[in-house]
């Protein structure tokens, strides 16, 4: 009897050891980073304050590399931090593991070359056009019996992108209205692109008498614009990088797939102050005809493209890495009137190094009374601001607390410049967006009307 007592007492203790370094190991993968970005001819020190040590494939006490060309200019010790020398730029991975023996996670480490950036924190018009016409919903239409049918119901559906109708291109939403308006009621064969795949699908248009054209029943997008500010311009490269936050659209929450689109002059006629629970916004005049860049790249941290050289000017400036940066003063540069882009004094409230959340990298408090007077704090038209410390550029404003206008979020240089270079995009949170469109106020991510939404 005792000798079962003694069994079931150890197979106890070992379930609370198995269990206690389960619940260590997950707790530990999900403390560590996802990635590491580095400088290229700098030493980044790590503390990272967790029981972990990372090993080379000779098991020794350093960071392990992988078999890439960079792995020879890529040098890490670790000791109580983590130590890092990157000598080129380039991409490599390293290892964490538990009681040196279990592998905990991982993650890339990206080095950056060291570089220069003009902050810019100019206001510019955002034109963008989908890479197809956006399906924003289905509805009824009413034939000329008045009976109503909805002919796309379980066909079509919110974030579809159309891209033609009988083999034909739709480029537009005229193109669009006039293929399904002038035919003759039979089946249209629609193509579409859905969560990434295309397919194809048959539609029975209805005769609207009240229209006197065939329609499908649905609405879509084929077009954006609005307001936001470039953070920075890189002039070895003509590129630059603006707003901090992907352009998603209201109606269907998806970021917007980005045919063609133009950054261009703006000019800005009313500052909306922001106040608790009201966030205020810059009102402005987008000239179309001036353009100052193209948009090739819309990620869920920003908008990334090239520009002419004469288009932003300026003292170009080191940037900083999220472990360089501290709490404390900072400026951010905005355009607020006119042409002038003048420096705004902030306070860096909080530093969220390692987040899960690209975008909310740091907390931000405006404490320039002249911003306070004349916007009440952050409000849409702002996001892209440029964020200075120490004369390094750190990061870009990205939203702003709803219920406290003077304070927001902001984004690492680090994570805009790694979706530059890269196809992929960066997930990120919600918030609320300062990229400003037509005069509505939009939670999570905004999308913008470029024209009323037509129902075809």
């Amino acid at each position: 009897m005792e000798g079962n007592t003694g069994k079931c007492r150890w197979k106890c203790l070992t379930l609370w050891v198995v269990a206690a370094v389960l619940f260590c190991w997950g707790l530990i993968r999900f403390l560590l980073p996802d990635d590491m970005t580095l400088m290229a001819g700098r030493t980044t020190d790590y503390n990272l304050r967790l029981p972990v040590s990372v090993k080379t494939e000779e098991s020794v006490e350093v960071l392990g590399i992988s078999a890439k060309p960079t792995a020879d200019n890529f040098h890490l010790s670790l000791g109580t931090e983590v130590s890092a020398e990157a000598h080129e730029a380039g991409n490599t991975e390293v290892t964490f593991y538990l009681f040196d023996k279990v592998p905990v996670k991982t993650v890339s480490a990206n080095i950056l070359p060291d570089t220069k950036l003009i902050p810019c924190g100019r206001t510019v018009g955002v034109q963008m056009d989908t890479d197809g016409l956006l399906v924003l919903g289905t509805g009824f239409v009413e034939d000329a019996e008045g009976n109503k049918t909805e002919p796309c119901k379980g066909i079509l559906q919110t974030g579809d992108l159309i891209q033609s109708v009988d083999g034909k291109a739709m480029p537009n939403k005229e193109a669009f209205l006039e293929a399904v308006g002038s035919h003759d009621g039979t089946p249209v064969q629609v193509a579409f692109v859905r969560d990434g795949v295309e397919q194809k699908a048959e539609v029975t248009p209805v005769y609207s008498p009240a229209d006197g054209a065939y329609k499908l029943g649905i609405w879509i997008r084929d077009s954006i614009q609005g307001i936001g500010t470039v953070t920075f311009f890189d002039e070895t490269t003509d590129r630059f990088g603006a707003l901090g936050h992907g352009i998603y659209d209201v109606d269907t929450g998806g970021l917007m797939s980005l045919k063609q689109g133009h950054i261009t002059s703006s000019h800005l006629t009313e500052i909306v102050k922001g106040q608790k629970g009201e966030p205020g916004e810059l009102n402005g005049i987008i000239e179309a005809d001036e353009v100052l860049g193209d948009i090739e790249k819309n990620t869920e941290v920003g908008i990334y493209g090239t520009a002419d050289t004469s288009a932003f000017t300026g003292e170009s400036y080191p940037i900083a890495l999220q472990d360089e940066i501290q709490e404390g003063k900072a400026q951010i540069l905005s355009n607020i009137a006119g042409d002038t882009v003048e420096a705004y004094d902030v306070e860096i409230e909080q530093v969220h190094r390692f987040g899960k959340e690209s975008s909310k990298g740091m907390v931000v408090h405006v404490t320039d009374s002249d911003l306070l007077a004349k916007t009440g704090g952050i409000v849409q038209g702002m996001s892209g601001s440029p964020i200075l410390q120490n004369g390094k550029l750190i990061g870009a404003v990205t939203h702003v607390f709803v219920n406290d206008p003077t304070r927001g979020y902001g984004i690492f240089i680090e994570n805009m410049l790694e979706a530059a270079e890269t196809e992929e995009s960066v997930p990120t949170g919600a918030g609320f967006s300062l990229f400003q469109g037509e005069p509505m106020l939009y939670f999570d991510y905004i999308g913008i009307r470029r024209n009323p939404i037509w129902r075809r």
